[in-house]
């Protein structure tokens, strides 16, 4: 069953492939996401070079800036048309000689034990099996290493069904165990409470150094303002407001393995 469902997600994606980051990288909200974790991830990536693991990491959008710099990326997805744009995309960008690609599950890393410095999962952690893939990240980390982690936030489906006035179907998110939503056409992928993958970082015995959320009110308009500056910068500001993170639309962990 493990393996008919695997083999399904790499279909959609190889057929998601061809547009997806025109698709999913180029409007405002991406535009939001991608400035908070792109500004987080510059403060947190050791400016000497580093061997980064972009896990679920499909075309290469949050790694292959990181190879520019001349860290060492690995890209592992599941789906190989994925990772044949990202090695157009390395390829154009002059990258491929830092950019290496591999097809894989990210619950079964088949790398050595404290092997990476940095390990980033944006988007597609919702298809793991949450416990042992942070068991795997955790084991192929360097001590000291740093896990960039970004999940869909249970919480916001609610309370956007809520605003709706579908007021049963939010109550039925928030009694769900498990829940599965999938925006914009990409197949069903898992939502987390923020307590939730908060505790299943802490459990594997990572550090959580910070937690953000990443779209506080954009994704809750009716209508976008065309003059969206202020609001780009007010996103940016309530990103870094923790107590805010559970209304987000994502949820972004910063974490690290122990020295010892």
């Amino acid at each position: 069953m493990a393996r008919r469902k695997e083999s399904e997600l790499a279909r959609k994606y190889n057929f998601l492939a061809e547009k997806y980051d025109e698709t999913f990288h180029s409007d405002l909200g991406a535009e939001i996401r991608n400035r908070i974790i792109f500004s987080t991830l510059d403060k947190s990536i050791p400016s000497k070079p580093s061997k980064i693991l972009d896990a679920g990491g499909g075309t290469g959008f949050y790694s292959i800036p990181f190879a520019l710099k001349g860290h060492e990326v690995t890209i592992l997805d599941i789906s190989e048309k994925m990772l044949q744009k990202a090695r157009e995309n390395a390829h154009k960008h002059g990258a491929s000689e830092r950019v290496k690609t591999v097809q894989g599950n990210m619950n079964h890393l088949e790398f050595p034990n404290v092997y990476f410095d940095v390990i980033l999962c944006h988007l597609a952690f919702g298809y793991a099996e949450p416990s042992q893939t942070l068991s795997e990240f955790y084991r192929v980390l360097k001590n000291g290493g740093i896990l960039s982690l970004t999940v869909a936030n249970k919480h916001f489906y609610s309370i956007i069904e809520s605003l709706k006035g579908n007021f049963s179907k939010a109550e039925q998110i928030l009694r769900a165990k498990d829940f599965f939503e999938a925006p914009h056409g990409i197949p069903k992928v898992k939502t987390f409470m923020k307590s939730e993958i908060v505790d299943l970082c802490l459990r594997t015995n990572f550090e959580v150094l910070s937690v953000k959320g990443i779209k506080m009110v954009t994704d809750y308009l009716s209508e976008i303002p065309r003059e969206a500056t202020i609001l780009k910068r007010l996103e940016e500001k309530m990103s870094e407001i923790e107590d805010l993170s559970s209304l987000a639309r994502h949820v972004y962990l910063v974490c690290r393995k122990p020295l010892h």
